[in-house]
This record gives structure tokens, sequence and C-alpha cells, in this order.
């Protein structure tokens, strides 16, 4: 870092994406994109920041997203705003402003993007993260639960990333499922409040589910013996959690019922699931969702149901297989041989970037020795040799830099023969 720049570095708790790395976080940012797009999801942008309430109404108030992570500020208008800290609620939304709902449904959307929590920074998490992320709205068909978990599955199989799927129904919002088994669960909570952990007493009263998050050895232990929602399903909820579990089975997904697991949102509803990656300690989460199906209502919106996931790039680059190495898009490095020579590789990779090949070339007066480095370094197959007698014969001299063998052929067989 220079003299002047010391002390501007980035960010407690953000960080700068370098080459070779960026290369790889592109490629994986294409692939989750085309994967949902295969499946008729339509990308769509909302602003990296919204009125807060957005966040209070749509996340919950009790939550802890909203009450300790958000970076809420006013603007100079007065007007509350706050950076993301998820997803779905600024696409629902977009989908109540923009009337899509009226539209044919379910609305399939996808989006990919920063998101902002000011959490305790770790290995995998950051203050800035990224997410890509599905939302399918509209139907509460256990074939959209299904749709929505077998292609986030595909894409972690296609991005080189070992996963294992955990799976569970949390309910719905009403007295004969969820609300009375929360009342059963804050009993026993009440019960053993002693030996919970001085943070997961907070949320007795608050968001009794998260207990079962609690990563305090303490609470651990309580919540062994806790109540299950699973148990406590009311038919309707149970019906579309087997119709979903066994949709997944018919196509080959596989999954683990996780009976413990929740969600950190307040407006997730029945299915509610999670991936998780070996190699990444206590934080081995790559990405998770599930179904909202009373988002649109504390919005402002009428009764729509949706589902949902946020695979996050951060971890997923952490837990991406070793063996996956990110891809150049360099195919050619032209070599310049003497001063007369420099002229005209320029013209040749100019040409060749307007054939679709990609190309480098020496910017800085190197040596043939050194721009054979820079070659390798760029990542490029080929090495594209340009002197003084392939100038005047018309010719080039193309090094494979794999293999080390090399040929001379007429400069406009150059494309055709690296393009194969």
């Amino acid at each position: 870092m220079s003299e002047d720049a010391r002390g501007l570095g980035a960010p407690k708790g953000t960080r700068d994406i370098l080459p070779p790395e960026s290369w790889g976080w592109q490629d994986v940012l294409r692939l989750a994109m085309d994967t949902f797009a295969a499946a008729g999801y339509a990308p769509i942008e909302t602003p990296a920041f919204e009125h807060t309430e957005v966040f209070e109404r749509g996340v919950g108030a009790t939550s802890e997203v909203v009450g300790k992570q958000m970076y809420t500020f006013r603007d100079r208008g007065n007007r509350s705003l706050t950076l993301r800290p998820e997803g779905t609620a600024p696409v629902m939304r977009a989908v109540l402003e923009h009337n899509l709902h009226r539209g044919p449904l379910p609305v399939k959307l996808s989006y990919a993007g920063p998101m902002f929590r000011q959490e305790r920074p770790q290995k995998g998490r950051y203050r800035q993260f990224f997410q890509v992320g599905i939302e399918a709205i509209g139907s509460d068909d256990p074939r959209v639960d299904a749709e929505i978990i077998e292609v986030g599955s595909r894409f972690y199989r296609a991005a080189g990333v070992e996963t294992r799927l955990l799976l569970n129904s949390i309910g719905h919002l009403d007295p004969s499922c969820r609300q009375g088994y929360v009342k059963l669960l804050v009993g026993y909570l009440e019960d053993n409040e002693s030996s919970l952990a001085p943070e997961d007493r907070e949320r007795i009263q608050t968001n009794p589910l998260r207990t079962f998050d609690s990563k305090e050895a303490t609470t651990k232990t309580v919540m062994e013996e806790a109540p299950l929602i699973s148990d406590h399903l009311c038919s309707a909820c149970r019906g579309h959690f087997e119709a979903v579990t066994g949709l997944l089975a018919e196509v080959g997904v596989p999954f683990t019922l996780e009976p413990r697991l929740v969600r950190g949102l307040d407006y997730y509803t029945r299915t509610a699931f999670e991936w998780v990656a070996s190699g990444l300690g206590s934080q081995d989460a790559v990405g998770g969702g599930g179904r909202y199906d009373g988002l649109s209502e504390s919005l402002g919106g009428p009764p729509l149901p949706g589902i949902g996931i946020a695979p996050g790039l951060d971890r997923i680059m952490l837990a991406r297989s070793a063996a996956v190495a990110p891809r150049s898009p360099v195919q050619v490095y032209v070599v310049a041989v003497g001063e007369a020579a420099k002229p005209a590789s320029f013209g040749l990779a100019t040409s060749l970037r307007a054939a679709g090949v990609g190309t480098e070339l020496d910017l800085m007066g190197r040596s043939i020795k050194g721009q054979m480095k820079d070659a390798a370094r760029s990542g490029a197959r080929w090495a594209a040799i340009l002197g003084d007698d392939e100038i005047s014969s018309g010719t080039v001299m193309l090094k494979d830099l794999d293999s080390g063998e090399q040929e001379t052929m007429p400069v406009e067989q150059l494309r055709s023969r690296v393009g194969s």
C-alpha cells in the first residue's frame, strides 16, 4: 500500500476480490444465473437500499437482522433508508409495486447482488456479502417448492460444491399449527430459562424458534429435549411437506430431514431448508431458503404465497472444489519480436478480439522472455509470435503453451486454429 493510501483500507468486514479469484467468482455468478434462467427465472434488479419499513414489516421487527444487523440511515430528506440485508423482501415489494402478480403466475424471478449486515466478521461471513437467488411468487403448489430446491441443488453440483440438503417444515402462521406449537415451546423454554445462555433468554418472548439455532453449548443441551414443530404440524402443512419430500425423492434430490432446522427471518412458513458443505467449520451453510406465504400481506399486498432460495457466493467460493480452477477468458497472447513487430502485434490482437477470441499482448516493452512469462501468467493457451520474418511472409508462429509444440501458419488461418 502506498504511503498516501495508508489507513484507507477496505472497511472492516468487507474485502476486495482480486484476480485470479475474481475470474472464478464471475464464472460461478454466470453459472448461477444461467442455471436459474434455464428453469424460467427472469432477472430482476432492485435498489441496494430500500425504505426501512420494507424490512421492518417484511423481515420482522423481532428478527436479529432488523434488531441488530441492519445499516440504517436518514437521507437529506430525513427519510429512513436501509442497505438491503436480504433480497426477498425487496423483490416482493417490486412485484407488488409493478403489479407483476396481476399477470401470469407464479412470478419467477432471479437476482444477484451485494447485501449488507453489521455482523461480527469471520471466515466466510462479511458485512458486505454477495447473494444470488430465485423467487417463485403466487403459488403454494408443492411442485413449486420442489422446483426451487431442485434448481438450487443443480446449481451447487454444477459449481463443484459438495453439499448436504437439510429439510424441515416449520408450519403455517395460524392457531392450529405454528402458533399453538410456539406456545408449547415458550412454556418449555421458560421452565428451562436458567439453563439457557443469556442472549437466548431474551429470545423466549421475541423469537423463540431461534433458540434452535443457538451456538451456545448450554442452550444446545436444553434444545435437545425441546418439543419439535414436526410433531405438531396441522394436517394441511403435514400433507404439503409430504408432497414436497415425495417429489424430491422422485427426481433424485437427496435430503436429510432436520426437525430442528429454523430460518432466521420472521417471514418463513412451511418448507424450510439449508445446504451445508464440509470443511467450513461451524459456519457451514452455503445457502438456504423457504416458503414465505405471509410476506405479501405484511407489505400491504394481497395474499400471495411464495418461496425462494439465496445461495451465498462468499461461502460457495470457500467450499468450491480446488479442482475447479478459475477459467481465464484469454486464449491467445501475442508476442512481438522487435520494435517493428509492435504495431503488427497490436493489429493482430485487435482483429482476434473482434472475432471473439480472448487476446492479450505486451504493453510494457518486455523482452521475448518477459513476454513469454507474461503469456503464461495470463492463462492463455497459445502464444502467437510475430517477428520481422513473420511480418514479411504474412505468417505467425503459434506456440501451444501447454505442450510446447509450435508451428508456423498464414495469419488468416490463425483464428480458425485457435478457435478449434
